[in-house]
């Protein structure tokens, strides 16, 4: 099977890592330039998916992530109003996007069913990539196969502009993650290690920020760190984006092309990775079969996928949506509200095992 991916990034690579090891050939076509290796953006991956990561994908090893076995979440005057445990195991892991990608890159470099071809748009569109490839997938933002066959989508512009750092700090046991819902917008602090702690303010209204400025609000809501040294900040601003259609004959949506959420619940790749789980699965009965990766493997994808997808990404808009306007609410009876769900342990265990598995849980 000939498979063609467009886009370097962390998603084209861990797509065509599970593709090779299925025995499919991959050519991955970059466009784009790397400009820097420098990245302060680090992402979550929920328990059963590292576990699917480790099993189907490449085995992370112990030193290479960190577990997180406490979520806290506060409100602007540091009143915790709900955390999530569950009984001392972990709930998810924390990587470096950086560190995970070279992961992967420096893995299939060395496999015979995978190479890297550079080409500028042009170039690729003279091609007969429709006809030389069994399946495209196209995992880049806004390029010509975007902008021709999947224009149309769901969109909302959240108004608002993430920035991330890196802190760098005494050694602690360095296992739960906070997440302060402040006027300006959420602020999370993600554990990398039991030294450096991931920072995440996505403000609200697009508010434009300083170094020192962040540098200040952060420290102001740190509260366990002692701080050693505060990495140079990078920021981008939020947008949300589903695709209404997923393919167009032989071509296929992936990723954040597909779509592209609120970080605030730290859900956008662990989509991409049950996506990846269905699409394997799809793409395995036909091997064992047989029969070749074609349009109906498309179709299967996006009939498997497509609804639960939506779901999930409407109910992190939802949470967006009730902490950004909670002052409408009464700040009194908002917290009332996450009072008594922190006391109910059903509930909790819902959304705990929500944010694992996704819908496919229930």
């Amino acid at each position: 099977m000939n498979i063609c991916i467009i886009g370097m990034n962390l998603t084209s690579l861990i797509l065509s890592k599970a593709l090779v090891n299925n025995g499919c050939i991959v050519d991955l076509f970059n466009f784009r330039k790397k400009t820097t290796n420098f990245s302060t953006r680090t992402i979550g991956i929920s328990k059963s998916n590292i576990n699917f990561i480790n099993k189907n994908i490449v085995r992370l090893r112990t030193k290479q992530i960190h577990n997180i076995k406490k979520i806290s979440i506060y409100t602007d005057n540091k009143k915790e109003i709900i955390n999530f445990n569950n009984k001392g195991e972990n709930l998810f892991s924390l990587i470096e996007v950086n560190r995970l990608f070279n992961i992967l890159y420096k893995d299939l470099k060395s496999n015979r069913l995978f190479k890297i071809k550079i080409l500028n748009e042009n170039d690729f569109k003279k091609t007969s990539f429709k006809e030389n490839y069994n399946l495209i997938i196209n995992c880049e933002k806004n390029n010509f196969i975007s902008r021709k066959y999947f224009s149309e989508r769901f969109k909302k512009n959240y108004n608002s502009i993430a920035y991330t750092a890196l802190l760098y700090h005494k050694k602690i046991n360095n296992i739960e993650a906070k997440q302060y819902f402040t006027y300006l917008g959420p602020l999370a602090f993600l554990p990398l290690s039991k030294k450096t702690t991931s920072v995440v303010l996505s403000a609200y209204n697009n508010k434009i920020i300083d170094r020192v400025y962040f540098k200040k609000f952060v420290s102001n809501f740190n509260t366990n760190l002692k701080l050693e040294k505060f990495s140079e900040f990078q920021k981008t601003r939020l947008n949300f984006s589903l695709a209404r259609k997923y393919y167009f004959e032989n071509i296929l949506l992936f990723g954040d092309e597909l779509h592209q959420i609120h970080p605030l619940a730290g859900q956008g790749f662990n989509m991409t990775i049950r996506d990846i789980k269905i699409f394997l699965n799809i793409i395995e009965k036909r091997i064992e079969n047989g029969l070749d990766i074609e349009q109906f493997c498309l179709n299967d994808f996006e009939n498997s996928t497509k609804s639960k997808n939506f779901l999930f990404s409407e109910g992190i808009n939802f949470i967006h949506d009730i902490f950004k306007n909670k002052k409408f609410y009464g700040e009194d009876q908002f917290n009332k509200i996450f009072e008594k769900i922190n006391k109910n342990d059903k509930l909790k265990s819902f959304f705990i095992k929500t944010a694992d598995e996704g819908l496919t849980a229930w």
